[in-house]
Order: C-alpha cells, then structure tokens, then sequence
C-alpha cells in the first residue's frame, strides 16, 4: 500500500495541470504536495546526486549577475531557480528510488496513461450522449485552470490535463510505445487493448502536439526496421495523414495556417512607417485577428520576444525568469489590439524560452542533451536492445515537443523524463560493457582450452 501511494506521489505531477492550490508568489499545483514530502524523505534516504550542481551553479552564478545589472528582478530569478532546482534533485532521487530501472518506470507511467486516457474517453462519449458532469470536470472537481474544448472530432480530449496540448505533450511517448505495439504485438511494455485505447484517446485530442508526435513516431519507427526503402515508403503515408488531418480538422487547419502568415510570410512584419489614425488601426488590428490564429500568433509573439532579447543577451541569456521583462519590452501584442496577451512568463516554448533566457549556451545545452543520449539504432542485437531503442525514441519525442511548445520548464513532470532519457542511455552503455567483457573472457577461455 505504500508503495502504491509513492508511485502515486510522483507520478500525479504529469496529470495534475489544471488543480492549482495558489497562484501568488507563484503557481502551487496540488501535486507539488507530494512532490514536497517525498523530496524531504529522499533526501535523507538517498545521497545527493554532486553533478547535479554543474547545471546548478552556472545557472545560479548568471542568474545574480543578470539581477545586479537590471535584466531581471530577484524574485522572478528565484521562482525559476528553486523551481528547477527542486525538479532536478527530486527526479534524480526517483530514479534511485526504483533503482534506476527506467522499464519499470515507463511501465508504471503507460498504466497511469491508461487511466487517463479511459477518463478521456468517458469524457468524449459523455459529450456525445450530453451527459455535462463527464465533460466539464469542473462540475465535481476544483480545476482552476481546467477547461474543456470543443472543436476537433466533436470535442477534443483533455481528461485531467488543463488542455489538449498537455494530452498531446505527456501521453506522447506512450502514444510512440502503443504505435509500435501495433506493429511488434509480442511488445511486452503494455497489453494491446491498453495500446488502442491509449492511442484513441491521444488522437481525439485533436492537438496539433499529438498529430505531430504521430508523424514524429511514425518516422521513427520506419528508422528502426533499418532501410531507406522503409523511410520512403512511409513518407507518402506521413504526408497522406498530414494532407487529411489538415482537411478535417478546422483547428488544426487554423493553427498551421496561422503558423504559415507569421513564419513565413511575414503577416506581421508589414511595414508601419505610416502614420495611423485609431480606427485604422482598430481596422487592421481586426483583419489580423481574423487572419492568424491565436496558438500561432502567441508563439510567434515570443518568437520575436525571444530574437530581440537574444540581441543583447546573446552568450548567456538575461537569467531565468526573465522572459516576462523582455516579454514587456517587446511583445507585438498592440498590432492585434493587445489581445492574446499569453505565455509572457514561458514563452509558449522551451527552446524559446532557453534562448531568452539562458542564450546560445543554454541552447546548445539543449541540443546537447536530446542528441548525445539518443539511441538512434539497435546496437546489441537483442530484445533488451530493442528496449533500449524503444524507451529512448519514446522519450526523444516527448523532449522534441516540450522543446517546441511547452515553456514551462518542469511542468508535467518534465524532467522524469529527462532523468529517464539519460539514464536508459547510460542503462545501455554499461549493458554494452559487460557484454563485450563476457565476450572477450568467453575468448580467451576458448584459447586456453
């Protein structure tokens, strides 16, 4: 029974973005509780993980000096800071606590995706049938920043999750794991009726994030059946689903159209050297509205935020917390009437933010992480290899999209994952190891017998 709750303690923190207990000094999820308990109670049982503060100190050393020059307020630092710091060390303790045996781990997430997503479920047939207290959670739970949407297949699945987005970040490496299943049954990480239902609940969603961490999966895994002849051949099948969601889906249509005015055809950069009077620019702040998604226009806000930023800071960034002064300075909020006033604090994206926030070097710390503990192909030639490629593609995508369009650092359990992505590498580096030493002995007994 204590076990079970433990594994609830740390595992409610992917689920819980829509329960908030406080929002000043800062935003107090209900499972940081948890969190909070089991990091005083790890940190007594379990040694301090020391490399921990070669990420710590580089952060902490910055983020003063970027507060003694005026880029940033020592509050804002430090919500961030101990933030991180508290995520860092706590998931660090989590992977001591279940021995560092990252299968185990995802197993026990693939079950508590399952329970969501059977939620989820139950939340999209009570929308067909009108049953209000199955879709609005907000009926029977306090949710403070939980709400339903409707739109996408009737109504877009977020169960416990504040939004689809959330859905479609979190349940992405289970998403990846049930694809695979359909094609390898004899997967033992999930049942394959757990696969489906997982895989039905991450569609209807109808988040962009999950369609994408579709397409990324899809890709992937044509990767691992080790030809270019699989790659081109799901290419066309990848472009197909794109063409089709793009048809069939209003928002998903409006998001990508709206990421296509501001990225690349420059809506926002029309030239503002003439004078305006207020009804023309009420005028065209309205045909903007019109013409861009919100999503779209919010990202590509921070986008230029981030730039601008990144022209003074551009080393080190401007500290962490930062996001929000610049956000200030910047933002083109005005050129749609002040409207869409979002994700000042977060950017709408990790790599944005990053790049505000801690600049090219953060970045590349990024960078660095997601591709030198990447397990691109099956390297021992076995079914716990096979394993190993499984979980670090899995968590690949969730890292990909937390990336592009998650901002908050550690929100959703972010660096479990992190934590997991590293350490089934390094699984796999010291199971190589052995193996080549069980080889080598296995030789040289055969030499002298």
């Amino acid at each position: 029974m204590l076990e079970l709750l433990i594994d609830i303690g740390i595992y409610s923190n992917f689920f819980s973005s829509g329960a908030i207990l406080f929002t000043k000094p800062f935003e107090f999820y209900y499972s940081y509780a948890p969190l909070i308990i089991l990091l005083a109670i790890f940190s007594v049982k379990f040694p301090f993980y020391t490399p921990n503060l070669y990420l710590l100190i580089p952060l902490l050393i910055f983020g003063v000096f970027n507060v003694a020059i005026g880029n940033n307020n020592i509050n804002n630092f430090l919500k961030i800071f101990l933030n991180i710091t508290i995520n860092l060390i706590f998931y660090q303790y989590v992977m001591h606590y279940y021995n560092y045996d990252v299968k185990l781990m995802i197993k026990k997430y693939l079950t508590a995706v399952f329970l969501i997503s059977c939620l989820g479920l139950f939340q999209y047939f009570s929308h067909i049938v009108g049953f209000e207290p199955g879709v609005n959670f907000k009926i029977w739970l306090t949710l403070d920043k939980w709400n339903h949407s409707i739109g996408g297949f009737g109504l877009r699945i977020n169960s416990l999750h504040a939004e689809p987005s959330y859905l479609g970040t979190i349940h992405a490496p289970a998403a990846f794991i049930c694809l695979y299943k359909l094609i390898k049954p004899n997967l033992d990480f999930i049942d394959m009726r757990r696969a489906i239902i997982i895989l039905i609940c991450y569609v209807l969603s109808s988040s962009s994030l999950a369609f994408l961490g579709l397409f990324l999966a899809i890709i992937l895994i044509s990767f691992n059946f080790g030809a270019i002849k699989y790659f081109l051949a799901t290419v066309p099948l990848v472009i197909f689903i794109a063409i089709y969601t793009y048809n069939n889906s209003k928002d998903f249509k409006m998001r990508v159209d709206g990421l296509n005015k501001t990225f690349v055809e420059g809506l926002l950069d029309e030239d503002n050297s003439k004078p305006m009077g207020q009804t023309a620019k009420r005028e065209k702040a309205i045909r903007l509205i019109r013409s861009i998604h919100g999503s779209s226009f919010v990202l590509y806000n921070n986008y230029y935020v981030a730039m601008k930023n990144l022209e003074n800071n551009y080393l080190f960034g401007s500290g962490l917390g930062s996001h929000e002064i610049a956000y200030a300075k910047y933002n083109l909020t005005a050129k749609l009437g002040g409207v869409y006033k979002f994700n000042a604090a977060d950017a709408n994206s990790t790599f944005l933010r990053t790049l505000s926030e801690a600049g090219l070097v953060g970045v590349l710390f990024l960078l660095y992480f997601m591709f030198k503990f990447y397990i691109s192909k099956p390297r021992l030639g076995d079914d716990l290899n096979q394993d190993y490629w499984i979980i670090s593609n899995a968590l690949f995508i969730v890292i990909f999209l937390q990336y592009l369009r998650q901002g908050n650092y550690t929100l959703g359990g972010f660096f479990f994952f992190c934590w997991m992505y590293y350490y089934n590498y390094k699984n796999m580096i010291t199971e190589e190891a052995k193996l080549e030493e069980e080889k080598e002995n296995n030789q040289l007994e055969q030499k002298l017998a």
